[in-house]
């Protein structure tokens, strides 16, 4: 099982191109430095022993002869190629090498430095300096190269652990993501263009695989549609074809009977037509970003000439329709013919519940940048539970929203849909006093 690249946190990036630089540079300088740093760590102490050696020596004259004077002089002077003959009235009396000049050439020279310190004792020393640092030029170049190797690996670790490695798994990545395996986990890196790219692969995983986990719910959906609908479509066909046969069969005998007969027949076929207009409209309204005309429209006056429309079957029902609002202007964006069919459908459905006797107020209003509007009735309302649900295609809620009613339950998945492609959305609640509201805002058009 292949292990997923833990994500870290994003560290600051740099282009490329500066990191190249960077490289460079560091190729370049590194090595002269360490070698700089080293040189005069190795070479400084030697430099000042030497040039300290006079003095040491001149100001322990007194103690030539001691030998542990001798030793620790020795110990403190030697290991920086200091050599030293001491002479005290013309008799050696201490010399830290039998030949100090032993081993000089012409690449690599002693100078000697007599000290007379004079007095009694006629005390003279002799101090050979040099060799050191030429005795250790060697060293010079195996720094350099040794600085230069370490610089090229780190750079080349850098490169693996931020270029490399990070290509290397996008490139793994892209297999993967063909595979159909959309859950996927990139390292990070500080090269600007490699996070950018890893960035964007993991963007497009989730966009794919939030668009499948989408299509998935969008075939479901549109399974069980499909199954609603044709329950939907064999209930008024199933009694049209009984009240049909009853009347080819003569089963009404009298005048009244297929009177009655035939009245049923119109009614299911109304029923048909009406549930195969919504299932066009539910279709059509799939595809509004590609059909809509928008245009300025005010939304006042839509809304007026949508109730002026029902107010006739409002009365022959015994349903008080009014309509109320600010004065001035509410200028929206949008569809006319559309926002239209969304607000009918919402009267479609309080005319269905509203009892006679009853009311039902359409008002209108704008806050901030939104014109908001509601269609509230006094019918009974809607069960809680029901309301999260109201709003799916061909859901009723039981019982006061049943099939009985002569409702699809489409008109309200219509209208929600069409209110959502004005960029605006549609929500339902129970009033206090009893009744729906459906409340609906699409954003106010901008004022020149």
């Amino acid at each position: 099982m292949r292990r997923p690249f833990r994500r870290r946190s994003h560290p600051r990036t740099l282009p490329i191109r500066r990191w190249l630089a960077l490289a460079l540079v560091a190729t370049v300088v590194a090595p002269f430095v360490v070698t700089a740093i080293v040189g005069l760590s190795q070479f400084f102490p030697t430099l000042h022993a030497q040039d300290q050696a006079p003095q040491i020596v001149r100001a322990g004259a007194a103690r030539w002869s001691d030998p542990a004077w001798q030793a620790a002089t020795r110990a403190r002077l030697v290991p920086y190629a200091v050599d030293f003959v001491l002479v005290e009235r013309g008799h050696t009396v201490f010399r830290t090498s039998r030949d100090p000049l032993a081993g000089t050439s012409a690449s690599n020279t002693r100078s000697v430095q007599e000290v007379v310190v004079g007095g009694a004792q006629r005390q003279i020393a002799y101090i050979y300096t040099g060799g050191g640092p030429n005795g250790s030029i060697w060293f010079i170049p195996l720094v350099l190269f040794g600085t230069l190797i370490l610089t090229l690996a780190a750079i080349a670790w850098f490169l693996r652990l931020t270029l490399i490695g990070p290509l290397a798994a996008a490139s793994d990545a892209t297999r993967r993501i063909a595979a159909g395996e959309l859950t996927i986990e990139l390292p990070t890196s500080r090269v600007r263009e490699v996070a950018q790219l890893n960035a964007a692969f993991l963007e497009m995983s989730a966009e794919l695989r939030t668009s499948l986990e989408r299509q998935a719910a969008i075939e479901e959906e549109r399974r069980l549609f499909v199954s609603a609908i044709a329950h939907d479509l064999r209930t008024p066909l199933f009694s049209l074809r009984g009240y049909l046969e009853g009347l080819e069969q003569g089963v009404a005998t009298t005048p009244q009977k297929v009177a009655h007969y035939i009245q049923v027949c119109r009614e299911k076929a109304d029923a048909l037509e009406r549930l195969i207009a919504d299932l066009f409209a539910y279709a059509k309204v799939e595809y509004l970003e590609g059909t809509m005309q928008r245009a300025p429209l005010d939304l006042g006056i839509l809304l007026c000439k949508v109730v002026d429309g029902r107010q006739r079957e409002a009365e022959t029902n015994g349903v008080t329709l009014e309509i109320d609002g600010p004065p001035g202007a509410c200028p929206v964006e949008g569809d006319e013919h559309l926002l239209g069919r969304a607000v009918e459908n919402l009267l479609d459905n309080a005319l269905r519940y509203t009892p006679p006797g009853g009311r039902i107020e359409v008002r209108w209003d704008h806050h901030g940048d939104l014109a908001e509007f509601a269609v509230a009735d006094t019918g009974p309302g809607v069960a809680p539970h029901d309301l999260p649900h109201l709003f799916e295609p061909m859901y009723r809620a039981d019982p006061s929203r049943s099939r009985d009613t002569g409702g699809t339950g489409l008109g309200l998945a219509i209208a929600r849909r069409i209110i959502r492609a004005h960029d605006g959305d549609l929500l339902t609640a129970n009033q206090p006093t009893g009744g729906a509201v459906f409340t609906g805002s699409v954003p106010l058009l901008p004022k020149a």
